[in-house]
């Protein structure tokens, strides 16, 4: 049998996401978050529309999995991201590629009017051991997204640099330069190991499966 048309193709501009309708779970998870959203009413608006883009943009990509959106003060949020990860749990072996990352997202008020370290937004909370020139090593895997991110820069803006810092398809490699590097050791060695790079090519977007 011919394969089925596939559905028009979501974009990741915001008049595309604003078509993408929310399922029961990411509706009720807005509702509970608006009740404590706090902060004066442009900040009240601005975080709700900032997490229910977010919103959209998992149910559109097919990637994230949000676990909680948290509006009392800034914009905190846990999600799950499927994005391919370099580790180093052993320093003698060469790293392990995990396939997903557990993300912590802080977007501050003083963000929207002023620009922000690229390291303040995002925090991996696992896999541990994270082996990337964008995230420091430690207990604190700081992500850097560059050397400073725009005023007003939107939350997916983020979570799409992520993604491609993570998969390394935009990365800052040079270990000379200090901007966006957070692990020199790192950089050093993927410059020397080229053939990992990237991780990954598979688009942010996944490709919607075709039915028979």
């Amino acid at each position: 049998m011919k394969a089925k048309s596939s559905p028009a193709s979501i974009t990741l501009d915001p008049a595309s996401l604003a078509q993408v309708q929310l399922g029961a779970r990411h509706t009720a998870m807005l509702d509970a978050a608006r009740l404590e959203c706090g902060g004066n009413a442009p900040w009240r608006h601005r975080k709700q529309a900032e997490a229910l883009e977010l919103c959209r943009l998992a149910e559109a990509s097919g990637r994230m999995v949000i676990g909680q959106i948290d509006l009392r003060v800034e914009i905190r949020v846990d999600l799950l991201l499927q994005v391919t990860v370099a580790c180093l749990p052993n320093p003698s072996e060469p790293p392990v590629v995990a396939e997903a990352a557990r993300l912590g997202v802080t977007y501050r008020e003083e963000a929207v009017v002023l620009p922000q370290p690229g390291f303040s937004f995002v925090q991996i909370l696992a896999p541990q051991q994270v082996w990337s020139p964008s995230v420091s090593s430690g207990l604190v895997q700081a992500l850097c997204l560059g050397t400073k991110l725009p005023a007003g820069i939107p939350l997916r803006e983020i979570i799409l640099m992520t993604y491609g810092a993570l998969t390394m398809m935009s990365t800052q490699m040079d270990p000379a330069n200090s901007a966006g590097v957070l692990n020199v050791a790192a950089a050093e060695w993927f410059q020397r190991n080229p053939s990992w790079i990237p991780l990954s090519n598979a688009p942010f977007l996944k490709p919607a499966e075709a039915s028979v």
